[in-house]
């Protein structure tokens, strides 16, 4: 991480990262140590691409890549200023990134349909804001076990 930061400053664009016995780590380490939010900055840090030095670990390393990857999604939607991220951006960004994926639906709930949940709580809180609320709801249908209940994960952006 501290090594990919200081390719970073001497503005060298490709970084070859040894796995050191544990290519998913270093991979994590790699990815989330050159995060950068600089969305709203004049003046962007060049972008590195760090890459596994030799081949023996990829898969693990690739695997590494993944996870820093959604924990920096996570940073950049926490970074952003509230009124740059809005909850239908957010909700938008998010439903962007999981477009791909076969195995996920994303459904984008309006304020009616909040208000037909009888989710009053919900919508007291969203009257503090110009923005209407959106209702946010990601369904994973890749369970090994589809006799298995849900996960639910409940949040806030």
């Amino acid at each position: 991480s501290v090594g990919c930061r200081q390719i970073q400053d001497l503005e060298i664009p490709c970084v070859e990262v040894d796995p050191c016995g544990d290519a998913q780590a270093a991979a994590e380490g790699a990815v989330l140590g050159l995060h950068e939010y600089n969305e709203l900055k004049q003046k962007k840090k060049p972008v590195v691409t760090p890459q596994l030095h030799g081949s023996a670990e990829s898969e693990a390393w690739q695997k590494g890549v993944i996870y820093a990857e959604g924990q920096n999604l996570a940073r950049y939607l926490m970074e952003a200023p509230a009124n740059y991220i809005t909850p239908i951006k957010f909700a938008e960004h998010i439903e962007q990134k999981l477009r791909s994926f076969s195995n996920v639906k994303v459904h984008i709930r309006p304020e009616s349909w909040i208000a037909t949940q009888q989710m009053g709580a919900f919508l007291s809180v969203a009257k503090g804001s110009a923005e209407p609320p959106i209702f946010l709801e990601i369904h994973y249908l890749g369970g090994a076990n589809t006799n298995d209940s849900p996960l639910v994960f409940v949040g806030k952006g």
